[in-house]
């Protein structure tokens, strides 16, 4: 009779298992899939990005911010439109060394938590590596700047405390130009320069228009390249949230935009489109 009751509870044990491991894996395919970058712009301000590879099954999306990583989280933005693959907003109350993570629910019910994100100084725009790189031990990074390779790492390990050395340390950004070729770009400490809210580069490396009162307002655009010379027009932006595909400007640099509401300039800036092999 014990033999049976014993043999009985390691049957549950098992069976309980059995549905946690699952369960424990889709959790964190989930979290690999739904991507959040975080980065600090200036003046206590902090730009939100993230990109949803669910399209319109996802039906809920919280954006939640603490001091902690793991817990005493708090929503702070819910988006109208959840389903738009790509999406992005400014919290006007944001500190450096804050942590965010999004709260999302698939149209059968399930939900999910992102990884936590960490605020940085610097800006990180490098691709996730496969986990087959991570661990091969032939896997070379070299990171360079425009003129000169700055170091190169033999395994993935040294290659990360170097990046979180520069997001976390400095003001400088990383792109990545392949998984193994990293471009740095050093902070200008003589100018001041701060990212449209608007019109920049997202973490894919396209450019993002962000515009939510699109409906009510009538935008315009003109993009110049690095000469200021000009390059094309949308005369009337119709879609809040639109992507550019990098074959519109042709190359990598630095580009100028002039955005209009309803026939008057609103802001004029600039935006660093990353080299693309």
């Amino acid at each position: 009779m014990l033999y049976l009751r014993a043999c009985n509870f390691n049957m549950r044990r098992i069976f309980v298992l059995l549905l946690i491991i699952p369960l424990s894996i889709s959790i964190v395919h989930a979290q690999q899939k739904f991507r959040v970058g975080v980065s600090k712009i200036g003046d206590g301000k902090v730009k939100i990005e993230w990109v949803n590879p669910y399209g319109d099954s996802i039906v809920q999306l919280n954006i939640q911010r603490s001091w902690d990583s793991v817990k005493n989280y708090l929503t702070i933005f819910a988006p109208l439109s959840p389903e738009l693959p790509q999406n992005g907003f400014i919290d006007p109350t944001g500190y450096a060394g804050m942590y965010y993570r999004a709260f999302y629910v698939l149209e059968d019910g399930t939900f999910f938590f992102t990884k936590s994100v960490k605020t940085t100084s610097g800006s990180d725009f490098t691709n996730d590596v496969s986990e087959d790189s991570t661990r091969n031990k032939n896997f070379r990074v070299t990171v360079h700047d425009d003129d000169t390779i700055i170091a190169q790492y033999n395994n993935y390990a040294d290659y990360k405390k170097f990046r979180d050395s520069i997001i976390y340390n400095t003001k400088d950004t990383l792109y990545s130009l392949t998984d193994a070729d990293v471009l740095i770009r050093y902070y200008d400490n003589n100018i001041r320069w701060v990212p449209s809210t608007h019109v920049f580069t997202n973490t894919e490396g396209y450019v993002q228009i962000s515009l939510a009162d699109v409906p009510q307002k009538k935008y315009s655009l003109r993009f110049f390249d690095e000469k200021r010379k000009f390059l094309f027009t949308i005369k009337n932006v119709t879609q809040p949230q639109l992507m550019l595909d990098k074959t519109d400007f042709m190359r990598s640099g630095w580009f100028y935009f002039e955005l209009s509401e309803d026939g008057k300039v609103k802001e004029r800036n600039k935006f660093y489109l990353p080299k693309d092999f």
